[in-house]
């Protein structure tokens, strides 16, 4: 599948099963790379609507490839940690970056010998964008659930992490929604 192919089917029409039948059908014709490269560029040649269209659903489409053939995902590990996942920029697709990148940091930090380990200043990057998705202005839910389970991952290991905390906590704690609440008692809070 050719990026002149794949725009439109991500722009398109959005249907209930959506995420399911695009990954399908990348994997059927091994486009991978093209969906990622969808995923991580800047588009600046496309309106700003489709653009937003474009980044949010390619990065949905890629979780879902992440979790249904993580082996197809492997390829991109090291970009993905090293630039792309802390390059994002879109609030939405952010939310399916965070979502990877809290699934796959425990399995690099226990340093496998066959996966790749970030060096320190990825992983500090990674905490960095973390945590400004966190306390972005607007930020949904969602998105701030997955990028505090990052933190969490990075704090035995990223010294700043460690001491901002408790206070990430307390702002998280003051407006709360349920989903964080339950979160917080569930997770957050007995470290």
């Amino acid at each position: 599948m050719t990026p002149e192919a794949l725009i439109p089917l991500l722009s398109g029409h959005f249907h209930e099963n959506f995420a399911d039948t695009v990954a399908a059908r990348i994997l059927a014709e091994d486009a991978v790379e093209t969906l990622y490269a969808a995923a991580t560029s800047k588009h600046t040649e496309l309106p700003a609507a489709v653009r937003h269209k474009v980044l949010f659903r390619s990065a949905y489409v890629l979780e879902r490839i992440f979790f249904a053939a993580p082996e197809r995902f492997r390829l991109f590990e090291a970009r993905f940690v090293e630039h792309d996942f802390s390059a994002c920029d879109d609030a939405s697709a952010r939310r399916h970056f965070a979502k990877i990148m809290a699934h796959l940091l425990p399995r690099m930090l226990a340093a496998s010998p066959d996966c790749f380990y970030p060096s320190p200043p990825y992983l500090d990057h990674i905490a960095e964008a973390a945590a400004e998705w966190v306390a972005a202005p607007g930020a949904k839910v969602g998105m701030q659930v997955w990028a505090v389970e990052i933190l969490r991952c990075c704090r035995p290991h990223v010294g700043w992490v460690a001491e901002m905390w408790d206070d990430l906590l307390e702002m998280l704690s003051a407006e709360a929604t349920p989903g964080i609440a339950s979160r917080m008692r569930r997770n957050w809070r007995r470290e």
